[in-house]
């Protein structure tokens, strides 16, 4: 992936050393695959999504940082 842009390299990736593979899942949720943080039972933070529909990316309920629930 190439990203261009003006912001410091340092901002863009800040915060990305805190998350580790060891506390994502990947979940199903209404059909789209995604990996998720846990941040309680049944509950989780999307990460990214792993869909190839690109509608799928356009879904304010699916993007990064919302909150789902899933089993």
């Amino acid at each position: 992936m190439i990203l261009h842009t003006i912001v410091p390299m340092e901002e863009v990736l800040k915060g990305m050393d805190k998350l580790s593979a060891e506390n994502l899942e990947e979940v199903c949720y209404h059909g789209v695959s995604m990996v998720v943080e846990p941040v309680g039972r049944g509950r989780g933070r999307i990460v990214r999504l792993l869909s190839a529909d690109p509608a799928r990316y356009l879904d304010a309920e699916l993007s990064p940082g919302s909150i789902i629930r899933y089993e």
